[in-house]
């Protein structure tokens, strides 16, 4: 495969994987061709890290590449393959490695990453490597709105959480391992794990944000 024949490879697979919401698991023959086998699943790193990431590739895998979640991009081959972004699959022993940047302006929160191959069958997909990007512990946390007033039962408000942190920098937090939400009454209204408010019945209560240290009340009134 020449190098604009892999480029175009790339290109269509990375339109493919833009395309869709949701990319099914792979079958358990997919998955014997191709592993991540390092680091480990929810593995936790920084905004600016430079990742190694390992993949075990079948003999059988004649190109491979290793894509990220928007934004963290594509994966550039460190070892065991050809340079540039694509490799060849060289066997369980011979795992390749790849080093994926994680981009300094990114939101906190899990993102996927999954390689990908070709054989002589078709295209393989790995099962997908989580990673979990987050930045130190903020120094104050808020929410957006600041308040929620609900005018119907059954309607929805989603809220943000943003920190502020100590080099001055502020970043949103909603999707964060580390937030979390809680009504003071369910029975009037609830909150899902992403920040989403439901009303239930007429009412006052509070949403509570929290990370490790820091805490944020929202006051909810429901008519």
């Amino acid at each position: 495969m020449r190098t604009n024949q892999i480029v175009r490879w790339l290109s269509s697979t990375l339109i493919s994987l833009a395309a869709i919401a949701f990319i099914p698991a792979p079958g358990s023959a997919q998955q014997d061709l191709l592993r991540i086998t390092s680091p480990g699943p929810g593995s936790m790193v920084r905004p600016g890290d430079t990742v190694t990431i390992s993949v075990s590739a079948d003999y059988s895998v004649e190109k491979l590449a290793l894509i990220g979640q928007h934004p963290l991009g594509v994966g550039m081959v460190l070892s065991g393959a050809a340079p540039g972004i694509m490799g060849r699959g060289l066997g369980e022993g011979r795992p390749m490695q790849f080093t994926l940047k994680i981009p300094t302006e990114i939101q906190p929160g899990i993102y996927r990453v999954t390689a990908i191959g070709r054989t002589s069958g078709g295209d393989v997909e790995s099962e997908a490597l989580t990673l979990d990007v987050e930045k130190p512990e903020p120094t104050r946390i808020w929410a957006e709105p600041a308040l929620l007033h609900f005018t119907r039962v059954g309607d929805q408000i989603p809220v943000r959480v943003l920190g502020a942190f100590a080099d001055g920098s502020s970043d949103e937090l909603t999707k964060s391992t580390r937030t979390s939400f809680q009504s003071a009454n369910p029975r009037v209204a609830t909150v899902n794990t992403s920040g989403i408010v439901t009303a239930v019945s007429p009412g006052k209560t509070t949403i509570t944000v929290r990370n490790p240290s820091l805490q944020y009340s929202i006051p909810v009134r429901v008519e």
